[in-house]
């Protein structure tokens, strides 16, 4: 993609704030050459920024003693955009039965992000053991207007949950003596199978009557979702992918 348009456009998803009552914020995108080359990856910047900003926002949340949904959509606006990201949020909180207390070493964990104009919320159930995340059940929310085909669209959701989780908890490259490790998937760290969620909940909403995205947009909340749990079970906020506790 740089190569063709100059910069990598993608890395800004997600970096615009949506919540247009807050009254000071501003989104700025740097360009910088890397010495390595870098390829395709679904939802682009997509995951780390929601994560940056999902995970500042539900911070705000805790500090000022505010559920962490009515104070989403307190700082959400008017419009088009606004009042359907309103919509995903209040059908995910309905949906899944969200609580932002924790129940002893479990805890549900909220995020929602926009993305090509498709909205998305997601609620995680996580539990945590002998410092090791377990995300138990993920409710997913999303509006992509007008769904042609629900079946294939849940399916997206289901993969871009499956995705968002292996990269927001397993998957890291380093660089070692100037080059880039590990290059072979031996001891590449991804999700296996039973890490795969044994719940998840897709509820699809038409916001709009024309079809919208579908393939990446649902990856954006998921690893915002996993760290605000986590926060309420640990007291810990993880601000590095992939999230570690130890």
């Amino acid at each position: 993609m740089s190569t063709v348009l100059g910069t990598d456009v993608g890395a800004m998803r997600g970096g615009n704030i949506m919540y247009e009552k807050i009254p000071n914020h501003r989104a700025i995108q740097w360009h910088k050459t890397l010495p390595f080359a870098t390829s395709f990856w679904r939802s682009l910047g997509l995951l780390a920024n929601t994560f940056a900003i999902e995970s500042f926002i539900d911070e705000m949340a805790l500090k000022t003693g505010k559920n962490p949904v009515d104070f989403r959509l307190a700082m959400l606006g008017e419009g088009e955009h606004q009042e359907r990201i309103k919509k995903v949020i209040q059908e995910a909180a309905s949906k899944s039965g969200y609580t932002d207390k924790a129940s002893g070493n479990k805890a549900m964990g909220f995020a929602a992000s926009i993305d090509a104009g498709a909205p998305c919320a997601h609620v995680v159930e996580v539990s945590v053991k002998d410092n090791q995340i377990k995300v138990e059940k993920v409710t997913c929310v999303f509006d992509c207007g007008l769904a042609v085909n629900p079946d294939q669209v849940i399916a997206q959701c289901e993969g871009s949950i499956i995705m968002g989780i292996s990269a927001s908890m397993f998957e890291k490259m380093t660089i070692k003596d100037g080059k880039l490790a590990p290059i072979i998937y031996g001891p590449y760290e991804m999700a296996l199978m039973r890490h795969t969620p044994k719940v998840i909940d897709v509820h699809l909403i038409q916001g709009v009557d024309i079809p919208l995205p579908v393939g990446e947009p649902p990856l954006g909340p998921i690893g915002a979702a996993i760290g605000n749990a986590v926060r309420r079970i640990t007291n810990k906020r993880l601000t590095e992918l992939p999230m570690k506790l130890t």
